[in-house]
């Protein structure tokens, strides 16, 4: 069976857990920090799963499910060790097209959770499709080992970069004719635009060895002069000194 990998956005959202025990402190902790809107039903519950609840970051239903559980929530998540309970709630969530994951039980799953390797903004995830536990931890244990305080580093700096590239693109966009709806908000022949390729190849030996002695600005600095984005916009042929209307005069939408 495979797999399509993604990350999904659970802020806000209502999410079913069903069950209290060990493997339900597991799903909720990292529920809950995605700030995902968590329902607990579950009879008994150890004392770390009862913490979730009376520190109101989780609902309660101090019950065992019942039919009619999974109506509206946006997934569910079943962490117990009946296989009876976790086809009941895995065939009514799937009745109702709602995504459900059951704990080591794929046959009831509409997903599977990686191993999940997360520091500051950057999480890494490594799946072996459910076939082998033992590879999965071996490979967050070999993840956790790259992502150093240097790679995280780096990661908090190129989205500080790319925050003040896409000020850039905006600047160009509200005088160039051809300007686009954003994605992609430059037009494709824009001279602005920073391509991919330079991207990484700013990403050189020396950004590292900078981040690893603690020296961001000048980490920051080399980055910006190897994606050409620090100096002035370069004009373009098409340049109109006006601001354009988005779609711009030759119709581009």
């Amino acid at each position: 069976m495979g797999y399509y990998p993604i990350f999904l956005q659970v802020e806000r959202k209502p999410v079913l857990l069903v069950g209290g025990g060990h493997v339900a402190l597991e799903k909720i902790g990292r529920l809950v920090d995605a700030g995902a809107d968590v329902t607990v039903v579950a009879p008994e519950r150890i004392a770390a799963v009862q913490a979730f609840v009376d520190d109101g970051r989780a609902r309660l239903r101090p019950r065992a499910f019942e039919d009619g559980d999974t109506q509206g929530f946006e997934l569910v998540m079943v962490a117990t060790d009946d296989g009876a309970v976790n086809r009941r709630v895995a065939d009514e969530a799937r009745a109702a097209g709602i995504l459900v994951n059951a704990a080591d039980d794929v046959a009831n799953c509409d997903f599977i959770l990686p191993s999940l390797v997360r520091r500051g903004e950057i999480a890494l995830a490594a799946s072996t499709g459910g076939s082998s536990p033992a590879m999965a931890r071996w490979l967050r244990e070999r993840l956790e080992e790259f992502l150093s305080a240097e790679v995280v580093a780096l990661g908090d700096l190129l989205a500080d970069v790319r925050r003040e590239v896409r000020e850039r693109d905006r600047a160009c966009a509200a005088r160039c004719t051809r300007t686009r709806t954003p994605p992609p908000l430059l037009c494709g022949d824009c001279p602005n635009r920073v391509p991919a390729d330079r991207w990484q190849a700013a990403i050189d030996d020396d950004v590292m060895a900078m981040l690893g002695r603690g020296d961001s600005a000048a980490a920051r600095a080399r980055v910006m002069a190897g994606l050409d984005a620090s100096g002035p916009l370069t004009p373009a042929p098409w340049w109109s000194d006006t601001p354009a209307a988005v779609g711009g005069s030759d119709g581009e939408a």
